[in-house]
């Protein structure tokens, strides 16, 4: 009888585990925590950009990477893309602002001001959304690259490495 309430217990216990919920997501072994939510913090940064026209960002994550560069090449490249990544849409945000400005200015090119508005307010929301998205993947160990901005970023730590 022990053993016909031992299977069933086994049985029941495969059952449960089919049904549980998906396991979470782990982090990375080959890296230590502190590496994990430090590149995680560097791309989060770009929510204090957000709220300060993209300068704390920057400096955040500027922060991160001259504090890791020496110690860790996964936080440093991480940090130096975020930083990147951020400098590159604060000009892309200026011009575009000043090109409305000087749009409504003249009458004629009302309708660039119109096209470019709804850009100048996607464009910053979509690299709030991208940052959070490279913060989540670096938190769990991902070596995230943004497009381009990832190879260049990459090229720059093996031309000083090798120099």
């Amino acid at each position: 009888m022990s053993e016909k309430q031992e299977s069933v217990e086994q049985e029941q216990a495969l059952a449960e585990e089919a049904t549980a919920a998906p396991s979470e997501r782990q982090r990375a072994e080959h890296l230590s925590n502190e590496e994990m939510n430090m590149a995680a913090l560097a791309h989060a940064s770009v929510l204090l950009g957000f709220a300060t026209s993209g300068l704390a960002g920057i400096v955040v994550a500027l922060l991160i990477w001259l504090s890791y560069k020496e110690r860790s090449e996964y936080v440093a490249t991480q940090a130096l893309q975020a930083v990147v990544f951020q400098l590159l849409l604060v000009p892309v945000t200026f011009i575009g602002g000043l090109a409305i400005l000087l749009s409504a200015l003249t009458i004629c090119l009302i309708p660039l001001a119109v096209v470019l508005i709804p850009l100048l307010i996607v464009l910053p929301l979509a690299e709030l959304v991208y940052g959070v998205y490279a913060a989540y993947q670096t938190y769990y160990g991902a070596d995230f690259d943004y497009p381009w901005v990832g190879q260049f970023v990459r090229s720059q730590f093996r031309g000083s490495s090798q120099s």
